[in-house]
């Protein structure tokens, strides 16, 4: 567990202009390559293709909207107590 570090992904996808899907997960992994195969594993394939990743606790627009600034914090307060891993999802169809 000690070579474990803090990922952040997010997608703001919109394939036709009538939807938007914005979508994030930060979770635990070993190197970009563990957390992408973690985030195909909880959101899909799809998703994380269209996912830009950074390590840490990322704060954008994407991720500021999908989570409360207190559980960014604890998440980032957290980070060396244990496993974490959260996703969230929010699509729009405008159609």
């Amino acid at each position: 567990m000690d070579n474990m570090k803090i990922w952040t992904g997010w997608a703001d996808i919109s394939a036709t202009g009538e939807g938007r899907t914005i979508c994030s997960m930060i979770a635990m992994a070993q190197d970009e390559a563990g957390f992408r195969a973690r985030v195909r594993e909880a959101l899909g394939a799809y998703v994380e293709k269209g996912f830009d990743v950074s390590q840490g606790v990322v704060r954008n627009g994407v991720t500021e909207a999908l989570w409360a600034p207190a559980a960014l914090e604890h998440i980032e307060a957290n980070q060396s107590t244990g496993n974490i891993s959260a996703h969230a999802r929010l699509h729009f169809n405008f159609s």
